[in-house]
């Protein structure tokens, strides 16, 4: 919708996925005679303790993926931060089963909330990784919310920079968000070196693009309010999987297990440390391909996902 219809449409977009929870729920009843609420937020997880309550589903599963941290310069932010945080504790209380993407979720619910007990730790899985192949590029990689948190606009603030040590390479940006418009224009005066796609929905097309690229780009901006301290990153998984080495920031856990496994590049959040790096994987990309694809083994969905449910 345009923009000024955002918010006034969120009412009757949740309506609609209410509507369609109820569809599929009275749907698998029928096919399998109960029917599993499976959720990764916690707002969605309250809807489906209730709809436990008047057994429309039989169980509640909920993968703790989310944590927004309340420090914010905006007072509003804070109430909706504070707000998640007691749905939060409910979803931790009464759904009936529990799994975590990473030990920091884990350790941050046991902190803020006090759970106790051994839950499963899953992490976000990714595609089957493609068979190794020996393509070299120029062409650097963005995927994901285009968001200053998100470290893109350090990219593009520095991109002159960038250009004077590695003339040949362009910057492939894959996704939306709330300063794509901002994003646009900061990248308009690099002509055709700078190519956005806007959202890809067919995962296939997404591969096709994600795989061209030498390095993908998980700039995560070391700030408190980065909710990505304790995130599970997917794109990561998607770089991985098409043999893309990362460029990433102290913020995960992937930029430890990058310089350990030499799947990509830990820097600092500086622009001459991403020059460095830029320069190091474009001219060791094979090696580093490698290494991406041997690591993906382990985040296939297929198999790391079939102890989910048991």
């Amino acid at each position: 919708v345009p923009p000024y219809l955002l918010f006034p449409s969120l009412p009757l977009v949740g309506l609609l996925m209410i509507f369609q929870t109820l569809r599929h729920a009275f749907r698998f009843r029928g096919i399998l005679g109960s029917a599993v609420f499976f959720t990764v937020n916690a707002y969605p997880a309250l809807i489906g303790i209730i709809l436990r309550q008047l057994h429309i589903v039989s169980r509640v599963y909920y993968w703790v993926w989310d944590y927004y941290p309340v420090r914010s310069p905006s007072v509003p932010l804070r109430m909706i931060r504070y707000a998640y945080l007691a749905f939060d504790l409910v979803a931790l209380r009464l759904a009936d089963k529990l799994i975590f993407p990473n030990h920091r979720q884990l350790l941050l619910r046991q902190k803020l909330h006090g759970i106790r007990g051994n839950y499963p730790i899953i992490p976000l899985g990714g595609g089957k990784p493609i068979r190794y192949h020996k393509s070299v590029s120029n062409i650097l990689g963005f995927l994901g919310m285009l968001k200053s948190s998100q470290g893109l606009d350090l990219v593009l603030s520095c991109f002159d920079q960038l250009l004077l040590r590695n003339p040949n390479i362009c910057l492939e940006i894959v996704g939306s968000g709330p300063e794509e418009e901002y994003m646009r224009k900061k990248a308009k005066k690099y002509g055709t070196k700078v190519k956005f796609y806007g959202f890809v929905e067919n995962q296939n097309r997404l591969n096709r693009i994600a795989r061209r690229w030498f390095a993908g780009l998980a700039l995560y901006e070391p700030i408190a309010g980065n909710e990505s301290y304790f995130g599970d990153p997917s794109k990561i998984k998607v770089y991985l999987s098409q043999g893309v080495p990362i460029i990433t920031t102290n913020v995960t856990e992937y930029g430890r297990l990058a310089e350990k496994y030499q799947f990509g590049k830990l820097i600092r959040y500086n622009p001459r440390m991403l020059n460095a790096a830029i320069q190091h994987l474009h001219h060791k990309q094979l090696s580093y391909r490698a290494h991406a694809l041997s690591y993906a083994q382990k985040f296939y969905y297929r198999d790391l996902y079939q102890t989910l449910f048991k």
